[in-house]
This record gives C-alpha cells, sequence and structure tokens, in this order.
C-alpha cells in the first residue's frame, strides 16, 4: 500500500489497514517529509505525533514534481494493491499520476483520494480543516451547553471519522469488489461527506419533523437529567447515561431520590429541576467516591477520564490499546480484534524519514549506482 498522504486524516487511514496487516509504504516529499515529522512534543528529535501515527509503516522519498520521480510512482503503483494521497482535487493528476493513469497500467489497483469536500461539487477546491469540516455538516451547531456558542470537540472527528475511517471502509470495500471483478476502484473519501453520514438519527428526526437539533437541547445532548455529565465534590466529573428505566431507577435509588424515579422524561422545566438535585447529590462526594459507589450498581455511571487516565486505565491496558514499541509507549494500540489475527504482538518503531528508500525502490529495479544518482538530482 502506497501512502501519499500527510498529516491526521490519511495517516489514520493508513495506521488502521496497517495494524489489519497492510504494508503501508509513506511516500514522503524530500527534504520535507510529512509534515506530521515536525509537529511537536518532540521526543528525541522525532514527533511524538509521527511515533504514535506512523508506526510499523516503511517510508521512502520520492519527489513527484520530477518527471522521474513520476515514473517511479508509476512502477510501485504498477505492483500495489492501494494507494492513498490527500492532495486537494486535481494535484495528481496534474501530475501524470491520477487514476486514470496509474489504472491503465494496474487495472486492479484501488486508489483512495482523502479530501475535505470531495472531487466533486461547489466546494471541491475549497481548503480546510476538521473545524471547517464540521461547521459546514452542521455537528457543531449541535456541540456545546443550551443557549451557548458552538464548542470545538477535543479530538478531529472530521479528520478522523470522516477522512481516514471512511476511507480506510472504502478502501476495504473495493478489494473484496476486486476479488469478484478484478478491477480497482476510485475510493472519493470526503471528511464533510463523513461529518453528514454521521448525523443519522438528528438528520433524520428533522426530516420527520422540520425541527432544527439545538445544542444542549437533544435526547442525548442535555435534554434529560438522565443523560448527562455532573460535577462530583473535587471538581472531577461523572458521566450518567441512565437511559432506560431500569437503569434510572438504579441511579435514583443508588442516590437517595427515589421519588424522581416516575419523572424520567418528564418536560423540560422539570429536567432543569432535577438535574440540579441530581447534581448537589453528587456535589456530596469525590468523582472516585462515587465509582466505587456505583462500582455492582447497574445504572451506567462511568468517570470523565483525562488522557492520563484513560491510557492508564486497567481495561484499556487489557484490551491493548496502549501501543508499547520495543518497551516504550507511543500511542494507542490496534482497535480491531481478529480471531486468529497478532496485531499489536509486535509493533514496529515509526520509521525515520526515507529509511526504506533502497529496500523499496530496489523491488521495481533501482540499483544502488542508479539510486545514488537519483539522489544527487534531488528525485529521492
Amino acid at each position: 500500500m502506497l501512502d501519499l498522504t500527510r498529516l491526521l486524516p490519511g495517516g489514520y487511514c493508513t495506521l488502521l489497514l496497517s495494524d489489519l496487516g497492510a504494508d503501508v509504504i509513506k511516500v514522503e516529499e524530500p527534504g520535507r517529509g510529512d509534515y506530521i515529522r515536525w509537529t511537536p512534543p518532540l521526543v528525541d528529535g522525532e514527533s511524538a505525533a509521527h511515533r504514535a501515527l506512523n508506526r510499523g509503516k516503511r517510508s521512502i522519498t520520492l519527489n513527484l514534481k520530477d518527471a522521474e520521480g513520476g515514473a517511479l510512482l508509476r512502477r510501485l503503483a504498477a505492483r500495489a494493491q492501494v494507494l492513498v494521497e490527500s492532495f486537494r482535487p486535481g494535484v495528481m493528476d496534474r501530475l501524470g499520476v491520477g487514476y486514470e493513469a496509474l489504472a491503465a497500467e494496474n487495472p486492479g489497483l484501488v486508489y483512495c483520494a482523502i479530501s475535505g469536500y470531495g472531487q466533486t461539487g461547489p466546494y471541491r477546491d475549497l481548503v480546510g480543516h476538521d473545524i471547517n469540516y464540521m461547521g459546514y455538516g452542521g455537528a457543531l451547531s449541535m456541540t456545546g451547553a443550551r443557549e451557548g456558542p458552538p464548542v470545538v470537540p477535543g479530538v478531529q472527528v472530521g479528520d478522523l471519522g470522516g477522512g481516514g475511517m471512511l476511507g480506510a471502509i472504502g478502501i476495504l470495500a473495493a478489494l473484496v469488489d476486486r476479488r469478484a471483478s478484478g478491477r480497482g476502484r476510485f475510493v472519493d473519501a470526503a471528511m464533510l461527506d463523513g461529518i453528514v453520514s454521521w448525523l443519522s438519527i438528528h438528520a433524520g428526526a428533522f426530516l420527520a419533523t422540520g425541527e432544527t437539533p439545538r445544542p444542549g437541547a437533544e435526547p442525548l445532548s442535555g435534554a434529560y437529567a438522565c443523560y448527562r455529565v455532573y460535577r462530583a465534590k473535587d471538581g472531577r466529573y461523572v458521566t450518567v447515561g441512565a437511559l432506560e428505566p431500569q437503569f434510572w431507577r438504579a441511579l435514583c435509588d443508588t442516590l437517595g431520590c427515589p421519588e424522581l424515579v416516575d419523572e424520567q422524561f418528564g418536560p423540560p422545566s422539570r429536567q432543569d429541576e432535577m438535574a440540579g438535585r441530581l447534581q448537589s447529590l453528587f456535589e456530596e462526594r469525590t468523582r472516585d467516591e462515587w465509582m466505587e459507589v456505583f462500582r455492582d450498581v447497574p445504572a451506567c455511571v462511568g468517570p470523565v477520564n483525562n488522557v492520563a487516565e484513560a491510557l492508564s486505565d486497567p481495561h484499556v491496558r487489557q484490551r491493548g490499546m496502549l501501543a508499547e514499541v520495543e518497551g516504550v509507549a507511543v500511542g494507542p494500540g490496534p482497535a480491531l480484534k481478529l480471531s486468529g489475527s497478532s496485531a499489536g504482538s509486535s509493533l514496529r518503531p515509526a520509521p525515520g524519514f526515507g529509511e526504506h528508500t533502497a529496500e523499496v525502490l530496489a523491488t521495481v529495479g533501482v540499483e544502488a549506482s542508479e539510486l545514488e544518482e537519483l539522489r544527487a538530482r534531488g528525485v529521492v
């Protein structure tokens, strides 16, 4: 798999596939490389983000603006199963290495283009980042407290879900189809499309009722007292997701407010009153004390962990969700667990810049003497 992407969306896409067993070769620009390499913080001169996002991959350098560089990419693509890129629409075509050119030599190639707004449409050539896709897609308008301003999410939802994950799903679907058809596909993965797709129940409700979802006022974003975040005595927070009646009853019984059981889905004014009552009760103990109280109570109560707490959580650790490379923790581990798979058992480090250039180009006949000439001319 040839990975020509930069930064988060494409890097996450190919990380998912690398964890599933793909041999991912990062194709990077000579002298610069993937920008994620110099994103702080740096550890021993290496970006922590690069270590987390690109573990297990290989790296080569290739100047696609040079005719010889383009020719080398075509030779590599002729042998590849998948190519992933995240340039603005049309860039690869202008360089002579777009889908049509590469598929002419390798009809089975699965080519995935990850972009902000997709390969078609009036926004095709706009620049953007995650916050822009969230805004265009309607998701940002529902994020935050009632009557408050939109709140920027703590993780990049469009980049990860709309770009990275959507791209990986498209690639896998195209690979399955290729087994029957013998032909590859062009996968158009747009981050804005991913955001709109994630609206699902919100879009369905709007189309059925004509009522626009509001922040802090929807069933799963603050409308009900049974599904909110509450502050504990020590200033930390607990999550309450007691939507089902049996969970709500268990919550109220444990907190000592059984009078609220029958009013779970009462009117908005009553919801705020009940939430105030629950807030006063949760302020009687610390977050961790409440975790002990609710340890064996089926009420859907949990902690709001920070990143340090999440990565040290015993369940997260037991599930192999902390990636350790050569004894050093570098980021999240493989999320998918497949029976009979050894993914995560021996993770490899992120590659040095261009570390595998000679190794990979040798597979298409580039010998050491030719490689030195290519380096001298800035082709690799």
